[in-house]
């Protein structure tokens, strides 16, 4: 009995190791100062100090998305600690072990695998350096809540099977997801999926579901308007070749993340592979057991999200040159559920094979080292590259942390590293003084 004990301790620690080094890694190049839209916090601020403060503040739109819901949080954790922008990283990372959490929960519900080894895997990619531009930044708890709300969807969907309180949780997580960054919109349909793949969902689940989808989306582009400095949404019509690579980009870069132009062709690549072999698991696992596919569609769910989120943001970002899905590490955070969810259902369709033909057993284990030796390189390389990156960015705003103390007399090319406008920057600095708010520097 002790000796289970010890060894369940020590296999959780092991599982969390990640999440201590991302820790550290936080403390080390964390941004706690003010950095480009996190500027846009301080009129809420100053509104919420004045008690004026409105449902529309928080309801309007950052670029494409309604960030709501991480408003609201920034705002309360901002009151909390006089903006401690140290709180927020902290609060990422919570944010990203609940979904930890809650994808092991799903583990054990929906697989038959539950090895050590595949849990050690969705604690390395949900953990990753990688989404380094996310884990450094306050601001980017729109991506860390919008993630969660989505795995909590999904989660429930598939716990509670069938049920009204798992279609209640199931719609409120998508509310959040949807709420707190753009491609958590994609929620809906996924979560449709699994549905549709479980049989105790009745079709007036599927419809209330399908209600509070359109209420949603309704709601979200009423008085919606593009962000002018956008590219056109029709863009990928004129340029559907330069739309696909944007989308291969964006789904490798979680395992080949190398800011170079020739980096761009290997995350294409990487996501192509990715694709096919998991659409090979898939069709293996349909053709010899479609009962198994209906328990694994909480992964065939999570792997169409991050399919989708690429497909959306491309729609928005392809205009910019598909080489934008590289230099925008904050995508990792939803495009690695892609190879996470791929991992999962090779493993079980490789297990299928091998119950179907156990001659198979050394070609198989030989092909899981492969794709095991591919993943350590490649994850260890971005990772590197990732930590080399967010040491040249946090030298260079942390360079710039003296204008907050001389605004009047710095040059704007200073100021420009912390906002693309100069003069917000000084008049949200008097904003901040007159507020009482100062930052360690």
């Amino acid at each position: 009995m002790f000796s289970a004990i010890m060894r369940k301790i020590v296999v959780s620690a092991v599982l969390f190791l990640p999440l201590v080094f991302t820790f550290f890694f936080v403390c080390k190049f964390g941004l706690t100062i003010p950095y480009w839209d996190q500027w846009e916090l301080v009129p809420l601020l100053e509104k919420m100090h004045n008690h004026t403060l409105t449902l529309a503040d928080l309801w309007a739109q950052h670029n494409e998305h309604r960030i709501m819901f991480p408003k609201i949080l920034m705002l309360l954790l901002a009151r909390l600690s006089n903006w401690n922008i140290f709180l927020e990283l902290c609060t990422n990372m919570v944010l990203a072990t609940f979904t930890f959490l809650f994808l092991l929960s799903i583990l054990r519900s929906a697989s038959e695998i539950t090895s050590f080894w595949l849990k050690m895997f969705i604690s390395l990619m949900i953990f990753s350096i990688v989404q380094y531009d996310n884990w450094v930044w306050g601001w980017q708890i729109q991506f860390f809540l919008s993630v969660l709300g989505t795995v909590i969807a999904i989660w429930a969907a598939n716990k509670w099977e069938g049920k009204a309180v798992g279609l209640a949780v199931t719609i409120l997580a998508s509310v959040l997801s949807s709420y707190s960054f753009s491609s958590g919109l994609m929620t809906w349909p996924v979560v449709l999926v699994v549905l549709l793949l479980q049989k105790k969902w009745k079709w007036k689940h599927i419809i209330i579901l399908l209600l509070a989808c359109i209420a949603t989306v309704l709601l979200y582009f009423h008085k919606y308007t593009k962000p002018v400095q956008h590219p056109q949404i029709l863009f990928f019509l004129d340029n559907p070749l330069v739309f696909i690579r944007y989308v291969l980009t964006y789904l490798g870069a979680s395992l080949a993340y190398f800011p170079y132009n020739w980096a761009c062709s290997l995350a294409s690549v990487v996501a192509v592979i990715i694709l096919v072999l998991t659409s090979w698991a898939i069709f293996n696992i349909w053709r010899f057991d479609r009962q198994k596919l209906s328990r694994l569609s909480p992964w065939l769910a999570l792997a169409l999200y991050a399919c989708l989120s690429a497909c959306v943001t491309g729609l928005g970002r392809a205009g910019f040159g598909w080489k934008q899905a590289l230099e925008s590490p904050r995508y990792t955070t939803v495009s690695l559920f892609l190879p996470l969810s791929a991992a999962i259902l090779i493993c079980h369709s490789i297990k299928l094979n091998l119950t179907m033909n156990k001659k198979k057993l050394s070609r198989n284990l030989f092909f899981i080292a492969a794709i095991a030796s591919v993943f350590i390189v490649l994850y260890i390389s971005s990772c590197l590259k990732a930590i080399e990156q967010s040491r040249i960015q946090a030298r260079r705003v942390n360079g710039a942390a003296f204008c907050l103390t001389y605004p009047e007399v710095v040059s704007e090319q200073s100021l420009k590293v912390l906002y693309p406008d100069p003069n917000v920057v000084r008049s949200r600095i008097k904003t901040l003084s007159d507020l009482g708010i100062k930052f360690n520097r």
